[in-house]
C-alpha cells in the first residue's frame, strides 16, 4: 500500500527479498529480449576500458582517506584495476578478487606497467568458498548491482574485514538512462537493477551505521552516431546489424542529435561511496 510505513522501514528480510526481486526481474527481462547468444565472458569486449587511466576514477578521492600505509585491502570485483592500482601505492597489500578472465588480464597488465608488486589477483567469485584471508578494508566498487544473494555477499565481506567495508554505486544502474529507448525498441518498460538508494535502504535494514559521500559524475561527451549506437546496443542486448539495432539508430538520431553530434542522456548524475564498520560479534 502507498501509505504503508514499512516502505520506509523495511525489515532485513523484506529488504533482502525486494533486492532479489529486482535482480530476478532484470534477469528474466534480459532472457526475453537478448538477441545475441550470451558470451563466455561478458566483459571481454569492455575490459580495456577499465584499465587505470582509460576512464576517470572520480570516486577515488573519497576512498583514498580510508587507506593506511600498513593496510591490507580486499578489492571485490576488482575489474581492470581502476582502484587496485592506485591503492597499491598507498597500502601494504591489495587482494583483488575478479571472476572475469579478460578483466584479470587487464589488471595483471596494468599492475606490471605500474610496477605494483603487492597486488594478488584471484580468479574467484565472491563469496569465495573456503576463503580465509582477512583485510583491514574491503571494497566492492560497482560490483554489487546484479548480486542476487546479497546477504551472503555482505556477510562474507563483513566477516573478512577488520576495520571498514566500502561499497561504491552510481545513483542508477546500467542502462537506466536509456529506459525510453529500451521501451520503444523492446515494447516493455526497463526492469532496472538496484543501485545506490536501494543499497542504502538495504544496509539500513541490516542495522548498520553507515556514512555516504557523493561526487558528481561526468556527463557523457558528444559522440558520433556509430559510437552512440554501439554503446546503446550493448545496454539494450541487441545483435549488431539486427532490425532492432536499425530502429535504435533512427531513434537516437531523432532524439539526441545536436549540432555537434549525439548527446546521449546522462547515465549517472552522481556516484556514492558507502562506508560502514563490520559488526563485532
Amino acid at each position: 500500500m502507498p501509505n504503508d510505513p514499512g516502505l520506509l522501514r523495511p525489515s532485513e528480510a523484506a529488504a533482502t527479498a525486494a533486492w532479489a526481486a529486482l535482480i530476478d526481474a532484470d534477469a528474466a527481462q534480459v532472457a526475453r529480449v537478448r538477441e545475441p547468444e550470451p558470451p563466455g565472458d561478458y566483459y571481454a569486449p569492455l575490459a580495456a576500458q577499465f584499465q587505470p587511466g582509460n576512464r576517470a576514477t572520480l570516486e577515488f578521492p573519497l576512498i583514498e582517506p580510508f587507506a593506511r600505509s600498513g593496510d591490507t585491502w580486499l578489492d571485490i570485483g576488482a575489474g581492470g584495476g581502476r582502484f587496485a592500482i592506485p591503492l597499491s601505492s598507498r597500502v601494504s597489500r591489495v587482494i583483488a578478487i575478479e571472476p572475469s578472465e579478460a578483466m584479470r588480464a587487464t589488471l595483471i597488465s596494468a599492475a606490471a606497467e605500474a610496477g605494483s608488486t603487492n597486488i594478488e589477483v584471484h580468479d574467484q567469485r565472491w563469496p569465495a568458498a573456503g576463503w580465509s584471508a582477512s583485510a583491514d578494508v574491503s571494497l566492492a566498487a560497482h560490483s554489487i548491482y546484479d548480486i542476487r544473494e546479497i546477504a551472503p555477499f555482505l556477510d562474507a565481506m563483513e566477516r573478512h574485514t577488520r576495520r571498514v567495508c566500502i561499497a561504491v554505486f552510481g545513483d542508477q544502474a546500467r542502462g537506466a538512462s536509456l529506459a525510453p529507448l529500451f521501451e520503444a525498441v523492446h515494447g516493455e518498460p526497463l526492469a532496472a537493477l538496484p543501485a545506490l538508494r536501494e543499497f542504502i535502504a538495504l544496509l539500513g535494514a541490516r542495522g548498520r551505521r553507515f556514512d555516504v559521500a557523493t561526487v558528481a559524475a561526468e556527463p557523457p561527451g558528444v559522440m558520433s552516431l556509430d559510437e552512440a549506437v554501439s554503446s546503446a546496443r550493448r545496454l539494450l542486448w541487441l545483435a549488431p546489424g539486427s532490425a532492432k539495432e536499425q530502429r535504435i539508430r533512427a531513434l537516437i538520431d531523432e532524439w539526441w542529435r545536436t549540432s555537434s553530434g549525439i548527446a546521449l542522456p546522462v547515465g549517472r548524475r552522481y556516484l556514492g561511496v558507502v562506508s560502514w564498520e563490520p559488526p563485532r560479534h
